[in-house]
């Protein structure tokens, strides 16, 4: 490390060696912010004035997503050793009082079902939260949100990894939705599926792509005769065809009041091994106090809203 820099350290008071200490773990300002109780605003004026002392950018485009630059690596230590010297480190913000957005990626069902909870929990323990659900568009798309720190909390299939750390929620299966009165409703063998057009929920990628293998190592293909984003579309469509969808049984609507469409719901003729529901996260947010109070509130509600289905 450069010495000048280090010296330039002491003109750094401890407010910003706080900020500065958040901006070296996280990589990202707007994370960093929330973590030290500051606006974004306030926090972009600070790292400026970081930037001016050090004479580095301490962060660049990394394609992606920002990195640190080579300067801002070799400061971790001699940052948090500065804070330690100092003995004026800043109380850590309370959770009611913590600003922060939290991203969750999810399914639309499932998302539909636990949000209105989750806002309430939320709302009585940390007010200033912001809970933002984005839209479910494949495990490989939400796996790459996950690792380039576009979202926080993800709930799906995908595996842990070495950077990504994960628990079981809910043991998942799959099922083929129909419409009560379907004539394949009684007596479902892999021929009579195999007769009727089929309902293909394009966003569960991963379920798509185990059908078509199983079928085409048997010399077998699906006709599809629709679609569709989002497995919120499915009940009506289904109830008003000969339409046949294989689908996540937590991802099958429930009928409501004011959807009242009940779908029959069968074994499938094939064997579809599905993998239980994770609740993830990036390693990155390990010591992230507000992303670790959403996750525990949202594996609770899954389990109380979900599991008996």
């Amino acid at each position: 490390m450069n010495p000048a820099a280090l010296s330039a350290l002491d003109a750094l008071d401890v407010r910003l060696l706080n900020l500065l200490d958040a901006v070296l773990d996280e990589a990202h300002l707007a994370r960093a912010a929330a973590r030290v109780g500051w606006s974004l605003p306030a926090a972009a004026s600070a790292l400026e004035r970081c930037r001016q002392v050090l004479r580095d950018p301490l962060l660049e485009d990394g394609g992606q997503q920002m990195q640190l630059t080579a300067a801002a690596q070799a400061l971790r230590t001699p940052v948090r050793e500065a804070l330690a010297a100092s003995g004026l480190q800043q109380q850590p913000v309370t959770l009611a009082q913590r600003a922060q957005r939290v991203r969750i990626l999810m399914p639309d069902y499932p998302a539909q079902v636990v949000a209105h909870t989750l806002y309430q929990e939320l709302a009585a323990e940390a007010p200033l939260l912001e809970i933002e659900f984005q839209p479910w568009q494949g495990d490989a798309q939400a796996a790459a949100s996950l690792e380039r720190g576009d979202t926080e909390l993800l709930l799906g299939a995908m595996q842990p990894t070495n950077t990504v750390r994960g628990r079981e929620v809910l043991q998942e299966r799959c099922v083929v939705a129909m419409r009560r009165d379907h004539p394949a409703a009684h007596q479902l063998t892999l021929r009579r599926w195999l007769d009727f057009p089929h309902l293909q929920v394009s966003c569960h990628d991963t379920l798509n792509r185990m059908l078509d293998e199983q079928l085409s190592a048997q010399g077998l293909q699906r006709r599809i005769g629709m679609v569709i984003p989002n497995f919120l579309m499915a009940p009506a469509l289904l109830q008003g065809s000969d339409l046949i969808a294989v689908m996540p049984m937590h991802c099958v609507p429930a009928a409501t009041a004011a959807h009242p469409v009940e779908l029959a719901c069968l074994r499938p003729p094939l064997p579809l091994d599905a993998p239980p529901l994770r609740l993830l996260q990036h390693r990155r947010h390990a010591d992230d106090a507000a992303v670790a109070h959403v996750a525990l509130a949202l594996e609770r509600i899954v389990r109380q809203r979900l599991a008996g289905r």
